[in-house]
Parts: structure tokens; C-alpha cells; sequence
């Protein structure tokens, strides 16, 4: 991402959510009591993919507005405001793809129930 970025900086601060996601995915096999086990690493490796795309689609709205002339404090909200609904469609784009999986219905849906957990 260095590379990609052409800075040191942009790929630490994409790095930063995820601890966030990391703490969230945790949370979740806390409070649903659910083992640490194949299936729900599998559900936090996509958690931790779509926190690193959402923070790259941030960071990439921020710089853009930090080119066209604005402050760090203005780049970052337009950023946030203008990425949200992109942000939020991601997100909800996941949890209803891994809703029926997670209820586990059907024969044997409660071995893969884990991976929809995160």
C-alpha cells in the first residue's frame, strides 16, 4: 500500500481500524459464545477485508479533497459524509449476505454458523 499510496503515512492511518474491527469481531464471540475456531476466523478475515476497504475508500476521498485545496479537519469530514453511504452499503451488503448462515438453518447449518457470526 506504500507503494500504492506513495506515502507512509495514508497506509498507517488505513491500518488504524483495524484494531477497531478487531475489538468488534472479539466482542461479538464474547457476547455470542462462540469458540474461536475455522469458520469464525474465516468470518473475521472478511470482517478485517471490508474495515481495510472502507478505511482505503476514506483515505482516498480525504486526499482527494486535500488536493483540491482543503484542510486536514475539512478533507476528513467531507470524506466521511461523502463516503458514508458507500461505507454503509458495504457493510450492510455483508451482514445480509452472512444473516442466514449465521441463524444456521437447515441440515447441518450450524457448523458453518461461526463464518456469519462476524
Amino acid at each position: 500500500m506504500v507503494v500504492n499510496f506513495q506515502s507512509w503515512l495514508d497506509p498507517f492511518i488505513i491500518a488504524m481500524a483495524l484494531p477497531a474491527a478487531l475489538a468488534g469481531i472479539l466482542w461479538m464471540l464474547c457476547a455470542t459464545h462462540t469458540t474461536l475456531n475455522v469458520p469464525s476466523l474465516m468470518g473475521a478475515i472478511m470482517a478485517m477485508g471490508v474495515a481495510t476497504a472502507n478505511s482505503i475508500l476514506l483515505v482516498t476521498f480525504a486526499n482527494d479533497r486535500r488536493k483540491e485545496g482543503a484542510d486536514a479537519r475539512t478533507a476528513a469530514l467531507d470524506a466521511g459524509f461523502t463516503a458514508a453511504p458507500s461505507v454503509l452499503m458495504t457493510a450492510f451488503a455483508m451482514v445480509i449476505g452472512m444473516l442466514p448462515m449465521s441463524l444456521g438453518l437447515g441440515e447441518g447449518g450450524e457448523q458453518n454458523a461461526p463464518l456469519g457470526v462476524r
